[in-house]
């Protein structure tokens, strides 16, 4: 049974320049600070931001990084007609925790399958930033079914052996890392390093003073809880077990940003997922850093690759449900929509929004007459 634990209040998108009484006055809004209770009992917070009948996207958010955040995308949200859901992790925010010792990321797709549910979400997206890439690409194989297009990926974790910039933690003694005021002290260096200013040239997400704005999500961030940024270390570190799986057990498009400045993830982790991975996308940002998030240009590519694939998602759910395989004809007709497909999904991977709706025209106007094909 769904059970929201307040009721929804529409997150306010800025006309103007904002104040910071302004971002205060949203990051306390009932959207912004809702609760969900979970068949076991405990509860997860979460904030919904973006349109308020936008396609779900389920977004996961970097080491101990809590729901306030995702307040950065808001407008773009709102402009592509997308409803992003940013859930709490066990232990930050408003999040009950868990053990860190059971906790592992294909548990979060356990969570995202219960309030998908109970919301009556049957598909959605996902998209990750740094750590949440884990979680996100453990939805993508747990819930491949229901994700429509591609996992979209910024700054991805990878493994510790890949994330060369970062193998002094593994020489770590185990139970310096374990206690609190330690982990405490790697999540603030990380976070700063997450959210590293980019130059003054660079395309800002928010016109707002940004290190206002960190300071105020931070410090609400660490007023909640830290306990959450601790646990998140232990699964980056995996101190008590692995992630449970591989990324390349992954089978759907992915499309990785990376940032040539970033400090804490190498070129060599990225350069393994497009390797590796069956069907990886690696789009290298020139003098991005880790904080991909904050990038406007970046986030404006995923949310036009996501409303693309959702456009395709609809198109051939209405083409099955207009046309049965006999009216088509299945000789005739059925290569031109394959190859019809085909072009889209190129489309959408390379992030070409004007070819992707191009084709899906050209495509809708043959099939309304397919005399003419």
């Amino acid at each position: 049974m769904s059970r929201r634990m307040s009721e929804t209040a529409s997150v306010r998108s800025f006309d103007s320049i904002p104040t910071m009484a302004d971002v205060e006055a949203t990051l306390g809004c009932v959207d912004m600070n809702q609760r969900y209770e979970l068949y076991s009992g405990r509860l997860v917070s979460f904030a919904e931001v973006g349109h308020p009948c936008g396609h779900p996207v389920f977004c996961f958010l970097g080491l101990g990084c809590m729901r306030y955040y995702s307040i950065i995308l808001e407008d773009l949200a709102f402009k592509h007609s997308l409803r992003i859901y940013c859930i709490d992790r066990p232990g930050v925010g408003m999040s009950q925790p868990a053990d860190p010792e059971s906790w592992t990321p294909l548990r979060m797709a356990e969570i995202v399958e219960e309030m998908a549910n109970g919301f009556n979400i049957q598909k959605f997206s996902v998209m990750g930033h740094s750590c949440g890439a884990i979680y996100a690409m453990a939805c993508a194989l747990r819930l491949k079914s229901r994700i429509v297009g591609t996992v979209w990926l910024m700054s991805p974790w990878v493994h510790l052996t890949l994330a060369k910039r970062m193998k002094w933690i593994k020489h770590m003694p185990t139970t310096l890392l374990k206690s609190q005021s330690t982990a405490s002290l790697l999540y603030k260096s990380l976070s700063v390093a997450a959210k590293e200013p980019p130059c003054k040239s660079d395309p800002n997400i928010l016109n707002y003073d940004r290190e206002k704005l960190v300071k105020a999500m931070l410090q609400d961030n660490m007023a909640e809880s830290l306990e959450g940024a601790n646990n998140d270390l232990m699964v980056c570190l995996e101190l008590y077990h692995s992630f449970g799986f591989s990324y390349k057990d992954v089978t759907l498009p992915v499309h990785v940003f990376w940032g040539t400045k970033d400090a804490v993830i190498s070129k060599e982790a990225v350069d393994w997922m497009e390797q590796r991975l069956p069907q990886c996308t690696l789009s290298v940002i020139e003098g991005g850093t880790h904080g991909l998030l904050w990038r406007a240009d970046v986030v404006s590519k995923i949310f036009k690759g996501i409303a693309s694939s959702w456009k395709l998602a609809e198109f051939e759910r209405s083409l099955s449900q207009r046309w049965s395989i006999k009216q088509l004809g299945l000789n005739k007709h059925q290569s031109y929509r394959s190859s019809t497909y085909s072009a889209v999904q190129q489309a959408i991977q390379t992030s070409n929004i004007y070819d992707t709706q191009h084709t899906l025209y050209q495509s809708q106007q043959i099939f309304e007459d397919p005399d003419r094909f």
